[in-house]
């Protein structure tokens, strides 16, 4: 059965059993990050810029204004119309992705900006680029945007979520170099003929405002590779890649090219696809001639036959590497590189999700998108982060309310993250402006991410919304953008009949057992939705016992969860092929001031101890994939004086060893009577410190006196595989400084950023989890800290013991100095090297 977080009721708390914060709450089996095999393409070089087309960055350069009185002299409210572009000059020079405003470290509960601003932006359109195609591609622009250029108007945009692209083509002056002004209005104020329609104050999330997602401009060649966005073609437009056969020992690549032609005459041109494994070695080379009228386009579809391919799949997340090139007269005029991941799946009432013949259960998170300080204004290396943390915490698929940025996409093709594509929507439906939006969005949604290896599910219906009116039309635009195998839309079971609509391929809540099930959210649980408590909403701030409270919460649900996947199938049911917890990050909601607490992750993306449960259940084989696997073990303690002796141990080996300061207290086998892959282990031990011998922590403690040390050594085959050692937390010393990097480089183009962890350690180096120093961070070089006082950013009140800032590159590459400080802790110094993208 189908259980949504409104639906999760369900009790069970472990008492009297604490989980731990050692160092940075890390278990030392290997990272993901040191796992990286060479059979996976590094987001760190994708995407591939094209060979031959020009493609710039629109990032750099702008000007902005909020219409909040800080800046005089705006234009009023336009409806469409011409305007002279409004003067500048006092406007605030910013680098997208940029958010409307940085808003405090508590943005919940409607305290987001909502208005309207502007942007604006010089360029020279370059003599080279006559008789060529120029185009500017928005990815995000929150959530009404008027674009004009030179003062003409181009269009209005209606939609936050997803792409638009505008040709500049014949707007274009040539003439002595003349500077063009691009100037962007948007208006995130409540507005229900946009979804997802529902007043921000009454919604379960917050979608903040600006150009929160990157511009680029690309030249192209009069022929060249149509954009899906732009060409508006059903099924079509820009590459379409599908697989009509699939086995272990051929699989047939179907690869669909748009070529348009808008020059004035019949033109003659090739298309040439080269595909290359991960190790960079020529599979397939075909080229097909193709003849396009003036003005046209035409779609040109040639197979690629890969014998033995490689499967795609989460725990061997397999790409090929797709290069299409575009030749006239033998000459190459237009290319683009995609990558693509060859497999095969269906979905099944009784097996659940299928996937290269064999069955498949995922366990997953939904993801909301925003960040404090920067709302939804991320750059593409904390998306891979976002989707680093949540794959290496063993989740292997996503969802959420509306479609990510494509960078989030990129990483769950390249992790193995099942991706669940969601129309933007929230317990709304509007009137027919609004519904016809939801059907354009549902088809770009598709066509924007219909490549993706990752994607399995077209979530076409409005969340937790009543969808009879619409549920028909949205149910045969996807099968109609997607035709053929390996297509399934998504929903919630509609109970009442619905003309021309007998439902959803696979079904989420009230699935009656006739269709396919997946399990959207679980996990969650609140005592009203007034109040907002609950014994799963734990705020990492809180401590030991609550965030013990949250995993006990969450381990008796997902034991539920694996029971019915292991029980034979009751009448009414149906097997689930996939569950995805609510949700994998905390995030700020527009209707109530305290931000969601209730994920293994809190805001700055550090760990509860309810994410090293999730951690265990993930394949304790490293060969089992290059992300999300291998042995761990986590000791569930902070190890002071207040911290329980009954303790709890996460762990994917078959047996864990236990120690306290050099004794042995028992060699275990997982604990009984669960369903789990792994359950966790349970230990009991001996006070962690006598009264006196905290006295270590400054050095004044007697020789050999017993100061806490617990370690656990997760053994399989009797080889010790995972080691993860606490130390009872002393008297706060100093600092330590790491930068959240996930092996990511952190790039000088003036938006990217990295988080910084300031640890409040003892002098054994051990995160002293009371610490709540208010910590100031001092940058020198090519960066500087997101934010001030003003939002609590900086200083900030360490939190467990860590305070977290966000370090912005400067545009300039090169070395960044931070000093991290504290009344009465020696300060910690840093360096890190921003590279050139």
């Amino acid at each position: 059965m189908s259980i949504s977080r409104r639906e999760f009721l369900s009790s069970g708390v472990v008492t009297g059993a604490g989980l731990a914060l050692a160092r940075f709450m890390q278990p030392s089996a290997a990272s993901a990050a040191e796992r990286e095999g060479p059979n996976v393409t590094s987001s760190a070089v994708w995407p591939i810029a094209p060979r031959f087309r020009e493609a710039h960055s629109f990032d750099q350069g702008w000007q902005f204004a909020r219409s909040d009185g800080s800046v005089q002299g705006l234009p009023s409210d336009v409806a469409g119309g011409d305007l002279i572009p409004p003067d500048d000059k006092s406007w605030e020079a910013v680098t997208l992705p940029h958010s409307v405003r940085l808003e405090p470290l508590n943005a919940g509960g409607g305290q987001n900006f909502q208005g309207v601003c502007w942007y604006q932006k010089r360029f020279t359109a370059k003599p080279e680029w006559r008789g060529r195609v120029v185009r500017l591609t928005f990815d995000g622009a929150m959530s009404v945007a008027d674009i004009w250029l030179n003062g003409r108007h181009l269009t209005t945009h209606y939609g936050g979520y997803l792409p638009f692209v505008l040709d500049l083509s014949p707007l274009l002056d040539f003439a002595n170099g003349n500077n063009h002004v691009l100037t962007v209005r948007l208006n995130n104020k409540d507005n229900p003929e946009v979804p997802p329609g529902k007043p921000q104050g009454e919604l379960d999330f917050v979608y903040f405002g600006g150009l929160y997602r990157s511009v680029r401009l690309e030249v192209i060649h009069p022929v060249h590779i149509s954009d899906p966005m732009f060409a508006n073609k059903t099924a079509g437009g820009g590459i379409f890649v599908t697989y009509p056969s699939v086995s272990r020992d051929a699989a047939t690549v179907q690869v669909q090219v748009d070529v348009s032609n808008v020059s004035g005459r019949t033109r003659h041109a090739a298309v040439r696809l080269e595909l290359w494994d991960a190790a960079g070695m020529s599979v397939a080379k075909v080229e097909r001639e193709v003849e396009i009228n003036e003005g046209s386009s035409h779609a040109i579809t040639q197979m690629i036959v890969v014998q033995q391919p490689h499967l795609w799949h989460p725990y061997r997340p397999y790409l090929y590497q797709l290069h299409a090139i575009v030749l006239e007269e033998g000459v190459s005029v237009d290319d683009q590189y995609l990558r693509i991941g060859i497999r095969t799946f269906r979905f099944d009432r009784d097996e659940g999700l299928v996937l290269n013949g064999e069955k498949f259960f995922s366990l997953g998170a939904n993801r909301h998108q925003d960040h404090p300080y920067v709302g939804c204004a991320l750059p593409a290396s904390a998306h891979y982060r976002d989707a680093w943390k949540l794959r290496d915490a063993g989740f292997t698929s996503y969802r959420c309310h509306y479609p990510q940025h494509p960078a989030f996409m990129d990483a769950c093709d390249e992790l193995g993250i099942l991706g669940i594509v969601s129309n933007p929507g929230w317990q709304f439906i509007g009137d027919a402006v609004f519904r016809e939006r939801v059907y354009q969005d549902a088809r770009e949604m598709i066509r924007r991410d219909r490549n993706h290896a990752c994607v399995v599910l077209w979530e076409a219906q409005l969340n937790e919304t009543d969808n009879r009116s619409v549920a028909a039309e949205l149910y045969r635009i996807v099968h109609e953008e997607y035709p053929g195998k390996d297509c399934y839309a998504a929903g919630d079971r509609i109970t009442e009949p619905v003309s021309g609509f007998s439902g959803w391929d696979v079904e989420y809540s009230r699935n009656d057992g006739s269709r396919p099930l997946w399990t959207r959210e679980w996990g969650d649980q609140v005592d009203n939705w007034t109040d907002q408590q609950g014994s799963a909403r734990v705020d990492r701030e809180w401590g030991e016992t609550p965030m013990l409270v949250q995993a006990a919460r969450h381990l008796t649900a997902l034991d539920e969860i694996y029971a019915e996947l292991t029980e034979p199938l009751k009448p009414g049911n149906a097997r689930a092929a996939g569950a995805d917890l609510w949700a994998g990050i905390d995030y700020y909601r527009g209707y109530h001031h305290q931000t969601y607490f209730g994920s293994p992750l809190d805001l700055f993306r550090l760990p509860k101890f309810d994410y090293y449960l999730f951690q265990s259940q993930r394949p304790a084989s490293r060969d089992a994939s290059d992300y999300g696997s291998g042995p761990m073990v986590f000791i569930a303690n902070f190890a002071t004086f207040q911290s329980p002796t009954t303790v709890i141990v996460f762990s994917n080996c078959e047996e864990v060893r236990l120690t306290q300061n050099g004794k042995l207290v028992a060699t275990q086998r997982p604990d009984e009577g669960y369903h789990l892959p792994h359950p966790p282990f349970t230990f009991r031990l001996e006070p962690f410190s006598q009264l006196h011998s905290m006295l270590f922590a400054t050095g004044v403690a007697a020789p050999g006196t017993a100061i806490g040390n617990v370690k656990a050594e997760g053994c399989i085959g009797g080889v010790v595989v995972a080691t993860h050692e606490i130390k009872a937390p002393g008297v706060a010393t100093h600092i330590e400084l790491i930068a959240d990097t996930c092996g990511r480089s952190l790039t000088a183009d003036g938006a990217d950023w990295v988080r910084l962890y300031a640890h409040v350690c003892d002098s054994r180096g051990t995160t002293y989890p009371y610490g709540a120093d208010q910590v100031s961070f001092h940058v020198d070089g090519e960066g500087a800290i997101i934010g001030d006082e003003r939002l609590l950013a900086n200083p900030m009140r360490a939190q467990v013991g860590i305070a977290t800032a966000l370090l912005r590159t400067t545009p300039r590459a090169g070395m960044i100095r931070i000093v991290a400080s504290a009344p009465g802790l020696k300060a910690a110094e840093l360096q890190i090297q921003s590279v050139t993208g």
